[in-house]
């Protein structure tokens, strides 16, 4: 007996389906999503950061338009030592008053945090950690800054974060690779 076309249709489906499914259960493909999910969250808090404080621009090149020659950039980097635009200190003294915390301190704080939690996410190093930071920090903003964002930003971030925070770096990170040479076992000598 010949299937109909409606069970052949529906078993090309479900083959479909249970090829797909094997695909994104290989073990690359959630390494390669917490890769991007890392990649994702650093970027987020570094261009906050970059509003904080002067920057340099890097990797630049000319374009022309209207036949005139524009220097395009590619990648701020902060300035070193990290220098704090007076409008930052405005925002934290104005806008974002925090409980507890001076503004001075919190806008150093929150820019320190914005500096160094984005830089270990991107290597993959202490990234539980990071992430669970990046988690009580949106917790902060959500609470005492914009609590009108959480369904249009800060769900989101709170997500990838948590989900970093749970399954961990993936195998392209530098935590995967000292845990592996730090826990492997001392041979006899």
């Amino acid at each position: 007996m010949t299937a109909s076309p409606a069970n052949r249709a529906l078993d090309h489906a479900r083959d479909l389906h249970n090829q797909l499914i094997a695909l994104a259960s290989r073990p690359w493909m959630a390494d390669t999503l917490a890769a991007l999910a890392r990649l994702t969250l650093a970027g987020i808090f570094w261009r906050s950061m970059l509003t904080k404080v002067e920057t340099v621009r890097a990797l630049a090149y000319t374009d022309t338009v209207n036949g005139h020659e524009v220097i395009r950039h590619h990648l701020r980097l902060p300035a070193f030592p990290l220098e704090m635009k007076p409008s930052t200190h405005t925002l934290f003294s104005q806008d974002y008053a925090l409980p507890l915390l001076p503004p001075e301190l919190a806008a150093w704080l929150a820019t320190l945090a914005e500096f160094s939690l984005p830089i270990a996410l991107v290597l993959g190093v202490f990234t539980r950690l990071s992430a669970l930071a990046l988690v009580g920090m949106t917790l902060v903003i959500q609470i005492f800054v914009y609590p009108e964002a959480w369904w249009s930003t800060h769900a989101l971030w709170m997500t990838i974060a948590l989900g970093l925070a749970a399954h961990g770096p993936g195998r392209f990170s530098l935590d995967t690779l000292l845990g592996a040479r730090l826990g492997a076992p001392r041979s006899a000598a």
